[in-house]
């Protein structure tokens, strides 16, 4: 806490002197480009590091003709955050997450939301083109989204950041909240024999222990700045461990307890322990050919790759296992204790504490505990090649084409799962943000003979293989015509030809009958002395630690009984095919003294194709140990016409106005369209694939801005924004009757699916405020309050009346606060989101709470080449809590611990 209270003196020491200090910025800022009138000549003032950035930022976003924010690093490695996302939560509007809904969070940042719009629902670029992606985490496979992985991105190879709040016509469709633009370094805008190289040290509080972390920047270019070559290269290892309590669920008891009373009660409750190390490597490439003003080439490739192995432990109390047999007056095992319940603002009634005896009034055992040990091997990729020529064959004319594939997938190369339960009484109580176990009829000592020797239930896993490939061109044409009002008319036209598909190969094993019967198959039978740690749990759930399956042992134990057996699991696998044909065209106008802007029209066809499984088809054609399935094709094809224009507005020679207004679209979720059909047993819930026939989000954005650029590296904004949103997909929910493997008289389940779910709004504000102070301290503010709401007509029963879209938070701020001198360069900087509907898990919506987070970094100028490097994130530990509909009602907590690092940079 020593390091916390430090970086805390700093914020109210910058606060301090900027309350001091305010009359003492009276200089002009430079203007941005040829547009705005000079101001008179003064001393010239050379700034570097921090403040150069933040004024190259600042020149970007005021030259462009869009609504937008900018970050960009001048010196190579020297983004304030460890990865793209970071960095993007920083800007005004923008939120980031680190976990989907039913993933949960983790310690690192790898979606990114605009003015609380979902993250599927913005739009990625890398250098203005498509990006592929992967996700390593199972449940983010499945889900099959659009929403770019920035954890495959480190900081090192990024030259600016620019997310684009307003639309025009020559700008990709597919981001209805925005777009973000990543663009990569390029040679010849670098001194030539550029080398940068860094080295750092990770360490995290939880995981402990430090892993290494390497980047290096090359770039050369000839003497005539006509040729030059950049290429780059990183190797980072970091440990993750996560503790929480999570709630896998909830579920409906009728006639509770004779009451007539319908009660909501947990499915499952289990102290969570989460571990991985996640190994990200890769590097890009870029050649640049400039021969003359007139022609440019550009020929770059990146690629990336993440293994991220992990193991998910989860010691649960069993609840919708007891309470299905056990809480029905009137049966002959009715065992029900003391309970409470809440009746919760979402207007359901909760069961808040609830206690069951070890044995029913006939003697049988109650099965009150469960404990899955699973393991998995995966990891995401990422590559791009990509072919950009500018040619100005006149001067009037300029054409532009681009060409390049890029591919990305996920991967879970094998999973392990060992299940296995005990003959326990149990018992919860909710206890604020986490419940309170207890299983009185097992022994204290978890480790013991006694404890391990439980009761097999299941083993269950496979590969997924999850891969997003995509081809496309596109030619854009802008001829100059500069008669006072019209600048120039541009037209072009894009093609992409874009396939992601999940391919799910399970196993089944013999082993599932032998071993409920044997009574040999239990958690001692693949347990080899590992527990949580000590301190697991800590500032969580208080629970205490338990005994850890080896992965090493359930293997050998599937190696028996004829080992697995793997077959294609089709209930699981899909396949999106899309192919997108834009053709449009943009006037600029302007006359380069008051005025700027541009109109135009973008109108778009997609042609979807999709590929789903069903033991129903007309033509079975799968027959495997899984059962009878045919492939069922579908599809849609569809328009749209977009619409946009945007004007900038020279107010005098510091202050603009911007408006602009668009219409915008964004396509379903790749899963939403054909996703896997996929059943959890033990909590009876599910998703029951795709719809094929969705249509797009589609919705009007309008934009006023005003940006007053008073100082050098100053700015004070305010803008209005709304948004129309006139199709909506969300999910709903209902019961299907299925037989599965572990159900096979079948079973009840709760599943959800995407519908059209009619419109909604997002209407907000934006205050940004960057301010340079004597001394070198400085302060950078931004605060945005987005209130995003389904229309009435738009809600369906799963909401319970709750109009909230998924992902926005109706407030969000930002505060950092630099010093730098000819020695050091420090930034400390807290950001905060206000809770928000991440999203609907297991039938259920899920919501995280408010979340505050303080990051630090420092850098020590040793020698005119070298630096040392201090980075720290999460420095106050905050966690993270989920809750339902009631913050009463919890979801999930985790802990995922502080990070530092240390380490040191050379730059020449």
């Amino acid at each position: 806490m020593v390091g916390a209270s430090k970086t805390l003196w700093t914020i109210s020491a910058s606060l301090a002197a900027l309350a001091t200090a305010m009359p003492a910025v009276a200089q002009d800022v430079a203007p941005s480009d040829t547009s705005q009138p000079s101001p008179a000549k003064s001393d010239e003032i050379i700034v570097t590091g921090i403040r150069a950035s933040i004024q190259a930022s600042l020149d970007q976003k005021r030259k462009s003709d869009m609504v937008s924010e900018v970050i960009t690093a001048q010196d190579i490695g020297k983004f304030p955050d460890k990865n793209v996302a970071d960095s993007l939560g920083r800007l005004t509007g923008v939120n980031v997450v680190t976990g989907s809904a039913n993933a949960g969070g983790f310690g690192e940042n790898q979606s990114v939301s605009i003015r609380g719009t979902d993250p599927n629902l913005n739009l990625t670029l890398l250098d203005g083109h498509g990006i592929a992606t992967g996700d390593w985490f199972v449940l983010d496979q499945q889900n099959g989204g659009r929403s770019f992985n920035f954890s495959m991105l480190p900081s090192e190879i990024v030259g600016s950041l620019e997310v684009y709040k307003s639309s025009e016509a020559d700008l990709p469709e597919g981001g209805v909240g925005g777009t973000i633009n990543v663009h990569t370094r390029r040679p010849l805008d670098m001194k030539s024999g550029t080398i940068s190289l860094t080295g750092q040290g990770v360490h995290n509080d939880l995981a402990g222990g430090w892993q290494p972390q390497f980047s290096g920047v090359a770039s050369w270019k000839n003497e005539t700045g006509t040729f030059g070559v950049l290429v780059s290269g990183f190797y980072e290892k970091r440990d993750f461990r996560r503790d929480g309590q999570e709630f896998l669920g909830y579920a409906a008891a009728s006639n509770f307890n004779g009451t007539g009373q319908t009660v909501d009660y947990p499915t499952l409750i289990g102290n969570a322990y989460f571990t991985q190390q996640r190994i990200r490597k890769g590097g890009n490439f870029a050649a640049q050919w400039k021969p003359s003003d007139r022609l440019e080439v550009n020929l770059t490739g990146l690629y990336t790759r993440m293994d991220a192995n992990n193991v998910n432990v989860n010691s649960m109390a069993w609840v919708s296992n007891v309470i299905g047999a056990n809480s029905t007056p009137g049966t002959p095992g009715y065992t029900l204790g003391d309970y409470t319940t809440y009746k919760a603002k979402d207007g359901n009634t909760y069961l808040t504490s609830a206690s069951w005896g070890g044995t029913t009034a006939d003697g049988t055992p109650v099965n009150g505990k469960v404990q899955d040990d699973i393991f998995r091997t995966a990891y995401s990729s990422t590559w791009n090649a990509d072919l950009d020529t500018k040619w100005r064959p006149t001067d009037a004319l300029t054409l532009e084409g681009d060409i390049g594939y890029t591919k990305g997938k996920g991967a879970t190369t094998d999973t392990e799962a060992w299940e296995t339960y005990w003959h326990t009484g149990m018992s919860y109580a909710f206890d604020g943000k986490h419940a309170d176990l207890s299983f009185p009829d097992l022994p204290t000592d978890t480790g013991s003979a006694a404890y391990l020797d439980n009761y097999y239930s299941y083993s269950w896993g496979g590969k997924i293989i999850s891969p997003d490939k995509e081809f496309y061109a596109k030619l854009d044409a802008e001829y100059a015509i500069n008669n006072g009002w019209l600048k120039s008319i541009k037209v072009g036209g894009r093609y992409t030809d874009h396939k992601r598909s999940l391919d799910y190969t399970a196993y089944s094993w013999a082993g599932n009958t032998t071993c409920a019967t044997s009574g040999t198959c239990t958690l001692g039978s693949v347990y080899s002395g590992q527990m949580t740690p000590g301190d697991y749990s800590d500032g969580i759930a208080g629970a205490a630690p338990y005994p850890l399956a080896d992965r090493d042992k359930v293997l050998a134990e599937l190696a028996t009984n004829g080992g697995r057996q793997f077959a294609f699991y089709p209930p699981q696998s899909f396949s999106v095919q899309e192919k997108d044909a834009a053709v449009y065209a943009m006037a600029k106008v302007g006359n380069d003294r008051d005025w700027r802007g541009n109109v135009g029209v973008r109108a778009i066809h997609t042609d979807l194709s999709t590929v789903q499984y069903s033991q129903n088809a007309p033509d079975i054609t799968i027959v495997n140990q899984f059962g009878k399935f045919g492939e069922v094709d579908d599809g849609s094809k569809y328009w749209d016409v977009l619409p946009s224009a945007n004007l900038t507005y020279n107010v005098t020679s510091k202050m603009l106005v911007r408006g602009a207004v668009a219409k915008v679209m964004s396509r379903p979720g790749y899963a939403q369209l054909a996703g896997a059909f996929s059943l959890d047993d033990l909590g009876l819930s599910g998703t029951a694939g795709g719809n094929p026939h969705l249509k797009p989000y589609r919705a009007w954005q309008y934009n006023l801005d005003a940006e007053w650029y008073y100082a050098p590296q100053a700015l004070f904004s305010i803008g209005l924004f709304a948004l129309d949103i006139q199709n909506y997909i969300t999910s709903n929910s209902t019961t299907i009757f299925y037989v599965t493997q572990q159900h096979p008289l079948g079973a009840n389940f709760n599943v959800t699916a995407p519908v059209n779910g009619g419109g909604g709004t997002n209407k907000g504000v934006e205050v940004s405020w960057q301010q340079p102070i004597k001394w070198g301290f400085g302060v950078i503010a931004n605060y945005t309050y987005s209130d995003a709401k389904k229309d009435k007509s738009a809600l369906l029963p799963i909401d319970g009346g709750n109009r909230a879209i998924d992902g926005n938070s109706k407030q969000t701020y930002n505060l950092t606060g630099y010093f730098e001198n000819k020695l050091l360069s420090l930034r400390v900087a807290y950001s905060y989101r206000s809770k928000f509907r991440s999203g609907v898990d297991r039938s259920t919506p899920m919501w995280q709470d408010g979340y505050g987070q303080l990051d630090g970094s420092l850098l020590v100028h040793v020698m005119p080449h070298i630096d040392l490097s201090f980075d720290a994130q999460n420095i106050t530990n905050s966690k993270l809590y989920y809750f339902v509909g009631d913050k009463n009602v919890p979801r999930a907590y985790y802990n995922n611990g502080r990070t530092v690092y240390a380490g040191a940079r050379v730059n020449f």
